[in-house]
């Protein structure tokens, strides 16, 4: 026997000892279950902003943590199978995206660790308590700071349109608070319901016959899968059309107000971080997020005949040619 032949059992050896380790780095690499509530650019802002922090931190998709990517594709019946899916498997981490999707994981994933992204403040949203297993960032809602740029925008504005869709936890609680600081403004908000971005249209037209001064969305899923065909609606009427998510300003409206996604995404994604570290669950802690932006569509504003005061505009964080 050669030295070379004495030496192919020894190398098979390595090479089965090294296949082995590799599937067992595999089996134990921590598994993320992400699930999101529809295919929307913005949401994907905050979706590629968290696993950036992921992969900042030294978490790497295929390399050293499994990423299961859902999406329920807008359709809210979706979001209770994919989560049972996730707990079926396990994973060791889920994190939503959307407040229907948190609300439905702090109600279905008893056992696995939740961090939520692009949602309210859970007791705002019906929650009547926070399970021991969720962490994440919300949205406040500054309702408050958002009404005075309206009405400074609008002097003299005596009723505000806003359809939303009753089945999102989300688009029901921001209407009422920002139906509560509008009215307290002395401003009447009427509204109308939708069911899917097709209902548009139809609400959007129902709403400009009311002689309302200006459309306002506010953080709601359905209504901005369909914000250009409202964004239609409000140039034809020549109503100027508010967003409270300012980076769907790019759909047609001509001025949105309230969170950053980009570094919503990010913060979020620092609490995965802190829970992949972290085994033993430490630092499961819920936080407002502390960055918010002012974005002027000035094409959206000649369109729908409005003219942005020099106070207002002087504020932006970015102006939309």
């Amino acid at each position: 026997m050669t030295k070379f032949s004495s030496l192919i059992p020894a190398l098979f050896l390595l090479l089965a000892l090294q296949f082995i380790t590799s599937c067992r780095q595999r089996e134990t690499m921590p598994v993320i279950g992400y699930i999101q509530i529809a295919q929307d650019p913005i949401l994907d802002v905050a979706k590629a902003s968290l696993f950036k922090a992921l992969a900042d931190s030294g978490f790497i998709s295929g390399k050293n943590i499994t990423i299961l990517d859902n999406n329920a594709q807008g359709d809210l019946s979706m979001i209770p199978m994919i989560l049972q899916s996730l707990v079926s498997r396990p994973v060791d981490v889920v994190v939503t995206n959307s407040t229907p999707c948190m609300v439905a994981a702090a109600q279905m994933v008893k056992e696995i660790p939740v961090v939520f992204t692009v949602a309210f403040e859970p007791k705002q949203v019906g929650l009547k308590s926070i399970p021991a297993n969720l962490s994440g960032v919300y949205d406040s809602l500054k309702a408050g700071e958002f009404a005075d740029i309206l009405v400074k925008c609008i002097p003299g504005l005596k009723k505000v349109g806003m359809p939303y869709n009753t089945a999102e936890p989300n688009a029901v609680y921001s209407v009422k608070v920002i139906r509560a600081v509008l009215v307290a403004r002395g401003i009447q908000v009427v509204t109308s319901p939708v069911n899917s971005p097709n209902d548009i249209m139809m609400a959007g037209q129902s709403l400009a016959q009311q002689e309302i001064g200006a459309f306002v969305v506010a953080a709601d899923n359905t209504v901005y899968l369909g914000l250009n065909t409202l964004a239609a609606v409000a140039d034809k009427a020549s109503i100027p059309l508010f967003v409270t998510d300012p980076m769907h300003t790019r759909q047609g409206a001509v001025l949105g107000f309230g969170a950053d996604y980009e570094k919503w995404g990010y913060a979020s994604g620092l609490k995965v971080v802190d829970l992949l570290k972290h085994r033993n669950g430490i630092a499961r802690k819920i936080m407002p997020l502390g960055q918010y932006s002012l974005i002027i569509n000035k094409n959206a504003a000649g369109m729908q005949h409005l003219l942005i005061p020099k106070e207002i505009s002087d504020r932006a964080t970015q102006v939309i040619e």
